[in-house]
């Protein structure tokens, strides 16, 4: 008689977790759609990807890596990354606020996007390394979406900013114009083939002198205690984007001084005949 293997029960502990950061992300559209606590909607999709970088670290340790794995990992992002942030997007920036219709392509194309990011991520997991990736990652984008609501709400109430008059320029139509660029940048990020850091090449291994990576990490931690969370998520989505699009931006002048012009290329000599 034949006794089938038993699959040793650590099996079920990356999906679990996978299956909490989907959970996170479900209840998030549900708080961003009946109680409109915004700030606790993004949190939300934050405690999402949380999860969904102990997943995959989970099934490295415990050796439970599957095709299974990294199939319900994506629709497991597309819940939290992408149908969330899309979600409290529009009940944030546009539900029952403009009145031109275009503006509710903005969700629906971030939406799009992500779904293509992870469908090419599965197709190319195995092709490219792990320094990189190809695309802004979804969560990386998801992380840049909500940090504007949560920065939009915190800043408004934040006494220094009054006094100072900022309020004046932080408010809700400003930091909409900011939105639509932001998300079509996420959009097309996520989608493009331009090579982005993994978070831990970015901050640990960017810089040769080793100690001014990690002075990088707690000056940006710092940001914390000392003005508020909200800044410091904003900033160091914007510090992340921008290193890794002047990046680019640096490497294209080069190759483009490097090219030889074809006026100086030297004259083929003429024979005498």
């Amino acid at each position: 008689m034949k006794y089938k293997r038993k699959r040793p029960i650590k099996i079920i502990f990356p999906s679990t977790i996978t299956t909490f950061s989907m959970i996170f992300g479900y209840l998030a559209i549900i708080v961003a759609t009946t109680s409109e606590n915004y700030t606790r909607a993004g949190y939300l999709v934050m405690f999402s990807i949380i999860m969904d970088g102990l997943d995959g670290k989970v099934a490295r340790i415990t050796n439970t890596a599957s095709d299974f794995g990294i199939q319900y990992d994506s629709l497991s992002d597309l819940v939290a990354f992408g149908v969330a942030p899309a979600v409290i997007y529009y009940m944030f920036f546009l539900h029952g606020q403009v009145t031109d219709q275009v503006y509710y392509l903005l969700p629906m194309m971030y939406l799009v996007c992500g779904a293509i990011r992870l469908a090419r991520f599965n197709v190319t997991a195995s092709i490219y390394g792990k320094n990189f990736f190809q695309g802004l990652p979804i969560p990386a984008a998801a992380f840049m979406s909500v940090s504007l609501p949560i920065f939009f709400v915190w800043a408004r109430d934040y006494a220094p900013f009054q006094s100072w008059g900022w309020d004046t320029y932080l408010t809700k139509e400003n930091i909409f114009q900011a939105s639509i660029f932001v998300t079509i940048m996420l959009s097309l990020s996520m989608i493009s083939t331009v090579r982005f850091d993994t978070p831990v090449n970015f901050w640990f291994r960017k810089y040769r002198f080793k100690p001014l990576n990690y002075l990088i990490v707690v000056a940006f931690f710092s940001l914390w205690p000392l003005i508020g969370f909200p800044v410091f998520c904003l900033s160091m989505c914007l510090y992340y984007l921008t290193v890794m699009y002047g990046r680019i931006l640096v490497h294209k002048v080069r190759k483009h001084h490097e090219e030889p012009h074809p006026d100086d290329q030297d004259e083929p000599a003429v024979l005498p005949s």
